[in-house]
């Protein structure tokens, strides 16, 4: 769909050029306004990530910007399946839900909205807002006007970090191995047991998850797609430390290369693999040629609109993954604010928005929270124990942790 001819005086900055700032991005160029998109990473943004779980809001935020959807964007997953340590099976249930790859939604939007406008290599240091408007600047110098700025820049967003220095990222008590790779690596007997369906082994504190998306050049072919898998494991502030800092003693606190990582923790990950997962599962980690590490952080932004500004995706709130909402939950936030911006009484509809908005930030965050509680340290609280007692069962591991249809579990989260 071509953009709508651009309306006078309705011009936006994102700083952000990753999913969220995308989807804002093209959504408001559908609807007339002139976008720019400034990005600080310099490279190619599209082979970061791994696999995400589709759901409707996303489908949505395609729809609103007028998008054809291709006939298939990921690997279609039909149901789960939970093993035991032994690799006897605990539970399985039907769940069709399409699996794909953050790479491969990037690369989708992208291609849609014009390189002219797209700004790699941008870090932003700050702000002013004035009666006409909103200036940004940048470290290399550059500044830029505009009505509306949109803060799309993630967890560690430099745009919250500026406004809302009091919203905090917390680091949950544990992180997680993940690995993505080629499928042709994995056993032919293991794979017909995972193939389309989301794999978890249970362990005493964290699961294991895996399932299949597209490969490299968005392949979805038998033989041509990637294995996607993580396993959270429970590690104190240092033990993340640790897991951090290469042979050299460098330390990386926003994420290790995976060239980086120590090879005795690679190995101490590997060995234990053997003694905690199922033998299905042990089978795709001895496969994986490459494992990394992904900190489990979570944030809660107090407000979304300060002024002229506004945050949306995980610069707003950012839930732990075990919702598989972050991708969903950044197009929502998108086409939700589009619409808004786009309607006579502005500040009344943004109003409205931040509300909405915030009430759907926080239930996520209180999704994960649950989800993730038997993961963190022990506690002596009988209801915290309770609480974890129940996340920790197969079948309520197997039905909630991102489930196809998010609604009922957000809905009861909203009125806390």
């Amino acid at each position: 769909m071509p953009d709508t001819p651009a309306v006078p005086g309705q011009r936006a900055i994102i700083i952000g050029g990753s999913m969220a700032g995308l989807f804002c991005g093209v959504l408001l160029r559908a609807a007339g306004w002139e976008v720019d998109i400034y990005e600080r990473a310099g490279e190619e943004l599209a082979s970061r990530g791994a696999g995400i779980a589709t759901h409707d809001e996303l489908y949505a935020a395609f729809v609103a910007a007028g998008i054809d959807l291709q006939a298939e964007m990921g690997v279609q997953s039909t149901g789960r399946i939970v093993f035991d340590r032994t690799g006897a099976v605990l539970g399985e249930c039907a769940m069709p839900q399409i699996m794909t790859s953050w790479g491969f939604v990037f690369r989708f939007l992208r291609a849609r909205f014009p390189d002219v406008h797209y700004h790699s290599g941008y870090s932003f240091e700050d702000l002013r807002e004035d009666s006409a408007g909103v200036e940004a600047r940048f470290s290399n110098g550059h500044t830029v006007r505009a009505d509306i700025l949109i803060g799309a820049d993630g967890t560690r967003s430099t745009v919250r970090q500026r406004l809302l220095p009091q919203a905090a990222l917390d680091y949950c008590g544990y992180f997680a191995w993940r690995g993505l790779f080629d499928e042709a690596r994995v056993p032919p007997a293991v794979l017909e047991r995972v193939a389309c369906r989301m794999a978890f082994s249970a362990t005493p504190r964290g699961h294991w998850l895996g399932y299949l998306v597209a490969g490299p050049n968005d392949d979805l072919t038998p033989g041509g797609r990637w294995y996607n898998w993580g396993w959270y494991r429970r590690g104190d502030a240092d033990a993340l430390r640790a897991h951090l800092t290469d042979t050299d003693g460098r330390h990386y606190p926003l994420g290790i290369p995976h060239h980086r990582m120590h090879p005795a923790l690679v190995g101490a990950m590997r060995r234990q693999a053997h003694e905690e997962l199922a033998p299905p599962i042990q089978r795709i980690v001895e496969a994986t040629p490459t494992a990394y590490i992904q900190a489990i952080y979570e944030l809660a932004s107090p407000q979304m609109v300060m002024g002229r500004t506004c945050l949306i995706g995980d610069a707003a709130f950012t839930a732990r993954p075990h919702v598989g909402l972050g991708v969903s939950k950044a197009a929502e936030d998108a086409r939700t604010l589009a619409a808004a911006l786009c309607v006579p009484d502005r500040r009344t509809a943004l109003a409205n928005w931040e509300a909405a908005r915030l009430r759907y930030g926080r239930a996520a965050l209180r999704w994960g929270q649950d989800l993730g509680s038997y993961i963190a340290a022990d506690t002596d609280d009988p209801a915290q124990r309770a609480k974890a007692d129940y996340y920790r069962r197969a079948d309520t591991l197997l039905v909630e942790t991102a489930a196809n249809e998010p609604g009922p579990y957000l809905e009861a989260r909203m009125g806390r």
